[in-house]
Formats: C-alpha cells, structure tokens, sequence
C-alpha cells in the first residue's frame, strides 16, 4: 500500500493489488478461501475468537500452500494423501502445491456466519502448472477444504473430551472432493473471476487521482511532486504524460506517521523472540526487545533475554520497512537533568513523556525481575528435589547392588558345595560298580584269562547299568563254555542232567545248584 499525503488530506493507491489483479486471467485463478471459525468444531476441537484473531495466526497464513491431490477415476479431488516409505523413513506427500497464499492481496479478514466467525483469505491457483485442478474449480465454483495446522498449545477436557486449542499456525490449504467431510464446518472455496469493469474502475480511480493532484498550487505540493506527478511543459502531448507507478518512484518522497513508524519499530522488536521457564518451570516463549522510545538515529528498547538491560541500536528505512541494526546495539544509562520549565513548551512535553516512560520501564523492569527471580528460585527447589530423589535413588540401587552381589556369593557356595557332595557320591557309585565288577569276574576266575578280564573292565563305560554289563560278561562266559564242551565231544543238550554216581550221595544238595555252576563243574571234570 502506497500512502501519497499532501496537506491535511491523504490518499492511498494499491499498486501491487492492481499488478497482481491484471495478471489473474491469464496465470492465475483466485480463490476465496474459509478457512477455519470460532467455536467447536467437527474433529471435536475449539478455537476461540481471540485465538483465531491473534497476530501470530494471521502471519502464519502468509505463503502458505494450496494443496490438492485428484483422483482420476472421480475426476475430483481427494484429501489429504500420503504414504510411509518404511526403508527411508520418510512420509511422502502424494497431494501436491497447485497455489499458494501471497504475502500481499491476501486480504485476511473475517466474515460471520450462522453465528460463527470465519477466518477468510484469498489465494491464487497456477492456471498453467495445475490446469486439471482449474478446471475442477472452474466446473464447481465451490470447493469443499481442509485446513492444515500446527497445534503449539492446547488443552484436553477429560469431562466434554473436548481439545481447547490454545495456539496454533497455519501450514497449508488442502482441497477436498466432493464425498469427503471437512473438519472445519462449512470450510470452503469460492471461485472468484476478475471483470473487464474492475479493470475500468481502476483507470478511472487513476485519472481522479491525477486530476486531483493537479489542482494543488506550487505552495501546497512539493517541488519534487510536481516533477512527478504534474503536466509541465516537457510533456508535449496526453500521450506523453506518464504517472509512475511502483513504490520506489512515489514512496521516496513520502514519510511514515510518528504513529506509523512507532508500530513499524514495534513490529521489529516483536519478531525476535527467546525461550525460557515460568514459575512453574516449563518452557515459554517470551518477546526479547520491549520498545521504550526512537528518534532520527537510534532505537531505545529493553533487552528482556539480556537481563532486562535498557540498549541502543542504529536503525534505517528501506522504502517504508524498518530495519534495525542489532548487532551495532549498544547498552545506554539515563542520566538526570533540569526540568525544563516555560517558554519551549514542546521540550517540556518531551522530558514529561520520557520521564514517564523511564518511570515505567523501571517499574516494568522491576516486575519482570522479580518474576524472574522467582521463576529461578522455584525452578531451583524443583531441581533441588530431583537431585535429591536421584540420589536417594541410586542409594537404594546401591544397596540392591550390594544384596545381589552377597546373593550371588551364597549361591556361588552352595553350588561348590553341591558340586563336591557330587564328586563323592560319583566316587562312592564308582568304587560300588567297580567292586561289583571285581565280584562278578571273581565268579569266572577259571574262564577268564586276565588279559580278557582288562578287555572286559574297558567295555564297562559302554553301558549305562551294571545289568546291561553283567550281562554281556555271562554272555562272554557261555559262549566259552559252548566252545569247551565241543572241543571235548559233549553233547551240550543232555549236559545239563548227566551226573556220576559220587553225586548221588549229594542228590539233595545238588538240586540247589543253578545251571551255570553245573555246567562249570562238567566242563572241570573233562
């Protein structure tokens, strides 16, 4: 916006508004775009006025995205797509940019509707780079839309279950079609078209301003003006009369308001922030720079993030932006000096003004400290108690340590003393088998050679029980005993009931004999 002020009287002249508006039939469509509203919403969320109408929301808008992604089958569009790439970890957007909302002519403002306040702005659609999405919008006028957020702050209500967003910005504009629901209720685009009478209007808004500006005299315009803006003789002919018509050529000849460049400075320092704790300790976003006062060269502010400390910084205007030095600030001190009293009148009002505001930055100064003060002290005894809670926690794991060491000593003992009870009752099985096996072979002294016999102990390791080994060694001796009474001629069938007549006398007894020892006893006397 251009201010052109002369006298008294002012007049403004949106140039970069008409730019923009010419050029929007041939490269861009515009939208009118509902955006979000006071209130409860359909996701079961609530934003209220004095959130939605907060400055941090409505610079948040400025260059964000239109979104949109269109689903062939339907020939309309979608809602918000994307998919998770699980090698890379990436989240891949298939909706896409078809627009974006400018910095300028976006036209932020608010419209109420059924009882609801709606944030409302323009956008613009590129008509060459996302001719399949024009021609949507162009066919239905008006677009179904979700807006995208970032939410910094909010609160839960466990009894209405209802989130209380308390901060959030804005991230970007996704097009809807025409089966899908909107978590905003009633957000929407409207098609908005450029008319040959817009254009008209301007030009003759432009011819007003030329002939207005014609009728000032040489004592109400400024000599430079008049080089710009006035017919002089070096312009011949209608043809050549030229009005300019960007900022650089107008604005140069042109200041800001006190109260204009007061807000500009003010606006500065308001973008640079810091992080800190409250008293409760959580962290916060808090303004660095508080403004106290300017003149021709220097701004004067409070530096919050450096102790509250009063500074100087040099600043400059370009165009009609303010551009404040920080880096070449420096830290200043206010002396006292005489009131000035009668004649100057004006310097009088200023040493009021500045001895008030300097009263009131002390005291500001004052209030912030002893908050600050406050927000360490607290934050230290919090911290203090967690050190102190840490500490009696790694006491006590100390102290579990230290039980589970001297648990693992006792059972390290009792498994030393449990492995030497092993190893004497594996001896003592071990001396037990071996003298069963001396007994067993002690039974065949006289069919056994000792050279067999140490053949024969070397096999006892193959079985597990001394049954299985026993039998293997009477298996050992009758197969001995079947080869000695073949070698003498017996017939082994009837070996078991022959008998000489010196064993009648001993009938009795011989009937307790087992089999083996009578055949032992045949095969001795052969």
């Amino acid at each position: 916006m251009i201010q052109i002020e002369i006298t008294n009287k002012r007049m403004y002249f949106d140039i970069e508004k008409y730019e923009l508006e010419m050029l929007e039939d041939t490269r861009f469509s515009k939208l009118k775009l509902y955006l979000a509203h006071s209130g409860l919403n359909n996701n079961k969320s609530t934003i209220s006025l004095s959130v939605l109408q907060s400055k941090d929301v409505e610079n948040s808008v400025i260059n964000a995205p239109i979104l949109a992604h269109i689903i062939k089958e339907d020939d309309d569009f979608g809602e918000h797509e994307m998919e998770y790439d699980e090698d890379s970890e990436k989240i891949n957007y298939i909706e896409k940019p078809i627009g974006v909302i400018p910095a300028i002519n976006h036209s932020y403002h608010y419209e109420e509707i059924d009882g609801r306040t709606y944030a409302v702005v323009y956008g613009y659609i590129w008509n060459v780079y996302a001719q399949d999405a024009v021609e949507i919008i162009q066919r239905e006028q008006n677009i179904k839309l979700s807006v995208e957020i970032v939410i910094d702050e909010s609160k839960f209500n466990n009894t209405t279950k209802i989130l209380d967003i308390k901060k959030f910005r804005y991230t970007g504009v996704t097009l809807l079609g025409k089966k899908f629901e909107t978590g905003m209720i009633g957000a929407h685009a409207v098609l908005e078209k450029f008319s040959k009478t817009n254009k008209d209007k301007f030009s003759k808004n432009l011819d007003e301003l030329n002939n207005y500006l014609l009728t000032f005299s040489n004592n109400e315009i400024d000599i430079n003006m008049q080089n710009v803006f006035s017919k002089t003789s070096k312009y011949e002919t209608e043809e050549d009369y030229v009005v300019p018509k960007s900022k650089e050529e107008i604005a140069i000849h042109f200041k800001l308001t006190s109260n204009q460049l007061n807000s500009e400075i003010s606006k500065v320092l308001r973008e640079h922030k810091y992080i800190t704790r409250n008293w409760c300790g959580e962290s916060v976003e808090r303004e660095c720079y508080y403004l106290t006062d300017y003149d021709e060269s220097y701004v004067y502010y409070v530096d919050a993030e450096d102790s509250y400390l009063n500074k100087k910084a040099p600043y400059k205007l370009i165009g009609d932006n303010v551009e404040v030095m920080f880096k070449e600030s420096k830290r200043i001190k206010y002396s006292p000096v005489d009131w000035v009293e009668g004649e100057d009148e004006e310097i009088s009002v200023m040493s009021e003004f500045s001895a008030t505001l300097e009263s009131e930055s002390a005291e500001k100064f004052k209030l912030m400290k002893e908050e600050n003060e406050t927000s360490k002290s607290t934050y230290s005894s919090k911290l203090s108690e967690k050190d102190d809670l840490i500490l009696e926690m790694a006491k006590t794991i100390k102290e579990i340590e230290a039980k589970f060491s001297q648990a693992d000593k006792n059972i390290q003992e009792k498994n030393d003393e449990i492995k030497k009870m092993s190893e004497v009752i594996s001896k003592y099985k071990q001396d037990e088998d071996d003298e069963k096996v001396e007994i067993l072979f002690a039974e065949y002294v006289s069919l056994i050679t000792e050279d067999e016999k140490k053949n024969l102990k070397e096999k006892r390791s193959q079985f597990s029980t001394f049954e299985g080994y026993e039998k293997e060694i009477k298996s050992f001796v009758c197969d001995r005993i079947v080869k000695k009474a073949k070698d003498h001629k017996m017939n082994f069938i009837s070996m078991g009931i022959l008998h000489d007549h010196q064993d009648d006398e001993n009938k009795d007894e011989k009937k307790e004999q087992s089999h083996w020892d009578r055949l032992e006893k045949k095969v001795k006397n052969n």
